[in-house]
């Protein structure tokens, strides 16, 4: 996503993508964040996707969470 930071300078906003795991149920999910844009900023839940808890909050990050697919899942085992 393009947006405007607090400078007025056109920059990307996507940070990463990762995996993660919850600290509720341990299981591992995808976890991609975004900064928010300065002046339109609102606390944001890391939410489990499989158990629905919150694994912390921000008010500077958007989290977009997904679960892992079963072939995903078997590649990060074999990859260990």
């Amino acid at each position: 996503m393009l947006a405007y930071d607090e400078n007025g300078i056109m920059i990307e906003f996507y940070e990463q993508e990762g995996i993660v795991k919850c600290s509720h149920c341990n299981r591992l999910y995808k976890q991609r964040t975004e900064e928010q844009i300065p002046g339109f900023r609102e606390v944001d839940d890391d939410i489990c996707p499989y158990c629905n808890k919150s694994n912390g909050r921000s008010g500077d990050i958007e989290f977009y969470n997904y679960p892992l697919t079963d072939v995903e899942l078997s590649e990060l085992i074999k990859d260990k």
